[in-house]
């Protein structure tokens, strides 16, 4: 007799068609991983053409007690689509990948789930705006879906927020197979122009990780896009002065981009190809800025650096020469106190390719990478570190026996929020994942190391203590997945009220199990 549930995908596959309903098994063990790991294994892969017809299967799948998990473009490293359970069937979402709207006017976008952040925003660009938030540095996979799910910061952020602030709605389909819209659109008749109409249901569905339903279409807003942008750049000696300075231009709201490295980050990545040998990323910063911008750039190099000292970047917009040139003497006035002015390459760079972080996730000699964040009001940034830096001191020995290394990423968040990541580097295979997103020629030319798995559980118990120090400290964290504590340390009426939204939309617990449980 034949298993239903096999019954139910050969039938998915004949109705949708083999490109749509994957159950290849080298295919399924690429989406089954992520950058940091492997999950259980997949039935099948879902890549639907709607919402409608995406809502149909996943009730079918969730009767017939199938597990579904919803991926966006992959760039997850803490297990947000990784299965626990067997069967399970992924969504991917990169089949709805449409524009629907462009509301100018209303200062509005519409698009489905799995348009990636650099399609949107060259889109947009070609009409005058963007969205405040633009998307993270992997924005040539990373979708809108994944990074209202997961929570996103970098581009847009230190002046605009994290992706859930330019949220205005979303369509989810839920695990029992209905289609839900938040915003001003969920009552009939009205346009998805505004997020405040009754009680916010859409941020119930803002940083879930895919915990209450899959997202299949969302509403942006929209602002015009700033007419001047420059960049500074400067160097500190301690870590106080790196974060007094990244808490004083959060809260004068000066800089749109902040990126900092302690100097062992800033060492890691002046081990990665010079920036002036890059011909494309040169390109892109001449088309930019000007031939000007591009031979400074070749004359200056990373020479103006100081790998022993902590650096600070920023991006700063305006809509007049005179906002820039007040935005650019404010920021310089607040810093002054704290570090001295370096020449401003580095934000050039960045701002000149701002999704092109995909091979970043992998070292200059091939090692496997993995971040670990902690969100912090500014007050706290300075103890955090430090805290780290104690813990770091403590696990040198297991470091160096196991060829493991950290640099430190930090940058801000709107007006109240520094954000801490370092990231662990350690020699090891590369998996499905890597083999496929980071591009070949750039794997050629790193090579790999090969496995090592006592480095990589080496590895995997300092991303432990990182993020257990984090907590210690009153860290939150976005991308919470099925790594970062959260269950667990909500309030007895916040885990009802979770629970309760889980219950309804959910009865079975099978939409992502085991997603912000801990």
């Amino acid at each position: 007799m034949n298993n239903p549930i096999d019954t139910l995908i050969a039938h998915l596959r004949d109705s949708w068609g083999n490109a749509a309903v994957i159950t290849d098994a080298d295919e399924l063990a690429y989406y089954g991983t992520d950058v940091y790991a492997q999950g259980q294994p997949l039935l099948a892969v879902l890549r639907p053409a709607s919402a409608e017809q995406l809502a149909a299967a996943v009730g079918q799948l969730t009767d017939a007690g199938v597990a579904v998990i919803p991926r966006g473009g992959g760039m997850s490293y803490t297990g947000g689509y990784l299965a626990t359970r067997q069967p399970s069937v992924l969504v991917d979402t990169g089949s709805l990948d449409k524009i629907v709207e462009i509301n100018v006017e209303d200062a509005y976008v519409v698009v489905e789930a799995g348009v990636t952040w650099q399609q949107l925003h060259q889109v947009l660009a070609e009409k005058g705006v963007r969205t405040p938030y633009f998307g993270p540095m992997s924005g040539s996979h990373a979708t809108v879906g994944g990074a209202l799910s997961q929570g996103s910061v970098f581009n847009g952020s230190g002046r605009y927020g994290s992706s859930a602030d330019a949220a205005l709605g979303v369509q989810v389909v839920t695990a029992t197979g209905e289609i839900l819209t938040t915003g001003s659109a969920a009552a009939k008749g009205r346009a998805p122009f505004f997020r405040w109409y009754g009680p916010d249901l859409t941020g119930l569905f803002l940083g879930d990780c895919g915990l209450l339903g899959i997202k299949t279409r969302a509403t942006l807003r929209l602002l015009p896009r700033h007419a001047q942008i420059d960049y500074l750049s400067w160097q500190f000696e301690q870590p106080q002065q790196l974060m007094s300075a990244m808490g004083a231009l959060a809260r004068a709201g000066l800089a749109s981009e902040v990126a900092a490295f302690d100097p062992s980050l800033s060492q890691i990545r002046m081990k990665r190809a010079n920036l002036t040998q890059d011909v494309k990323t040169l390109g892109q910063v001449i088309r930019k800025g000007g031939l000007v911008q591009g031979l400074k750039l070749v004359s200056k190099g990373r020479d103006f650096l100081d790998p022993e000292l902590f650096t600070l970047h920023i991006t700063l917009e305006g809509d007049s020469k005179g906002e820039i040139e007040a935005r650019l003497a404010a920021a310089r006035k607040l810093v002054a106190a704290f570090g001295h002015e370096v020449e401003n390459s580095v934000p050039k760079i960045m701002a000149a390719n701002p999704f092109g972080a995909k091979n970043s996730m992998l070292g200059s000699g091939g090692e496997r990478w993995a971040p670990i964040h902690g969100v912090v009001p500014h007050s706290a940034s300075t103890r955090l570190f430090n805290a780290l830096q104690e813990l770091f001191a403590r696990e040198q020995p297991l470091m160096e026996k196991h060829g493991l290394f950290i640099g430190t990423l930090m940058s801000t968040v709107g007006a109240q929020a520094t954000l801490i990541e370092p990231c662990i580097y350690w020699p090891d295979s590369h998996n499905a994942f890597h083999v496929r997103t980071v591009d070949a020629d750039h794997r050629k030319r790193i090579g790999c190391p090969g496995e090592h798995l006592e480095a990589r559980a080496a590895a995997d118990e300092l991303k432990h203590k990182i993020a257990a120090v984090m907590r210690a400290q009153g860290s939150i964290n976005f991308q919470i997945g099925k790594f970062y504590p959260y269950r667990e340390d909500l309030n007895a009426p916040g885990r009802a009220v979770l629970d309760a939204i889980k219950a309804q939309l959910d009865p079975k617990g099978l939409m992502n199990p085991g997603v912000l449980s801990r």
